[in-house]
């Protein structure tokens, strides 16, 4: 465990079915609800939606007869909306949504016609990749989507390799829990904070959401780690999730500087000026005090991770200084006065 100046970096480890072991977000249909029958405490039942959809719902308690799912929020609780798996011989409707899952694939496709029988999803003509599924998406490497649930998810992983960090981006909650099995390690992070400079914003500034949190977790390889966002009665939700074995470079020193690299554009017509607002990424620039006779390890790590995508941490104690993205323009100094690697990163939307 390092402290929060350390700066370390790491390629993410690929997420894959053995790796995420179980998760509470659904992702294929269910059984059905029927009023006339009795479900017991954790038994989930389906309710069918518009464009082939689903709401996943789990009984809180049993015996429970006849109290329909979307109108009982005692008696059952909203897991997620799924989508039905894709069958060659069904026919599908204009926009109708299907899920396709394979060996290490969890994917979305759209129907692009009405009446479409028979055409596989990869007849570009007939159906559109829109995406990962919704338990996926935390694991597309695309920030600025989430994996959403109402109020919950949990996660568990089983790396089955050593780590050391854990980073979560673009999260909304209350908090984050995150648990290893064979170490016993567990930590909360609280996810709202009250930022604020004298009384009368206590009171009337509202609470802020902290997006990005990063754990370091100990480095047990046969560890299973426990991921938790709640978020009370709210939607909650994870951008990306990432793992890996950090690798250290340096401390990362004071005037740290944290901006965006904005892709939004804006047009003039007959002298009115509209933006078309678009995704933005963070853009650090920062300065490292590399330990000496560390230098050539540092240039080694850095150059390793040159032209590669990667996980910063630049200092644990800004959510600001953690990115998933590229490294930019850098360098290490070999010098016992005191002067500093100097670095830039580039995140990825």
């Amino acid at each position: 465990m390092g402290s929060e100046s350390d700066c370390r970096i790491y390629p993410p480890v690929p997420m894959v079915d053995a790796i995420l072991t179980s998760s509470s977000v659904p992702e294929t249909t269910v059984t059905v609800w029927d009023a006339g029958s009795t479900y017991a405490l954790g038994d989930q039942r389906g309710v069918a939606g518009l464009h082939n959809s689903q709401d996943v719902y789990e009984s809180l308690r049993g015996p429970n007869t006849n109290h329909a799912p979307a109108s009982s929020p005692t008696w059952w609780k909203l897991l997620g909306t799924v989508y039905g798996t894709y069958a060659g011989g069904a026919t599908y409707a204009l926009g109708d949504i299907v899920t396709v899952i394979a060996a290490d694939s969890h994917l979305l496709y759209e129907s692009q016609t009405g009446s479409n029988t028979g055409n596989p999803v990869t007849d570009v003509t007939k159906w559109l990749l829109i995406g990962y599924t919704n338990r996926w998406i935390a694991f597309d490497r695309t920030v600025q989507t989430q994996t959403v649930a109402p109020k919950q998810i949990t996660m568990t992983i089983t790396p089955g390799q050593l780590v050391n960090l854990l980073t979560l981006l673009n999260v909304t909650g209350a908090s984050v829990t995150v648990t290893q099995s064979i170490s016993g390690y567990s930590k909360t992070k609280r996810l709202l904070t009250h930022p604020v400079k004298n009384w009368y914003d206590w009171y009337y500034e509202r609470l802020r959401q902290l997006k990005d949190v990063a754990f370091d977790i100990p480095p047990y390889k046969a560890g299973v780690l426990t991921v938790t966002v709640d978020n009370n009665n709210d939607q909650a939700g994870i951008g990306c999730l990432f793992i890996g074995k950090g690798r250290f470079i340096g401390q990362t020193q004071w005037e740290f500087n944290g901006g965006i690299l904005s892709y939004s554009t804006s047009k003039e017509a007959l002298g009115v000026i509209t933006m078309n607002k678009r995704a933005n990424a963070k853009k650090l620039n920062f300065e490292v005090m590399v330990s000496q006779g560390y230098e050539d390890e540092a240039y080694r790590i850095l150059t390793d991770a040159t032209d590669v995508e990667v996980v910063l941490v630049a200092t644990s104690a800004y959510g600001m200084g953690l990115a998933y993205g590229f490294l930019g323009q850098w360098n290490v100094p070999v010098s016992n006065s005191g002067k500093t690697a100097s670095i830039e990163f580039r995140a990825l939307t």
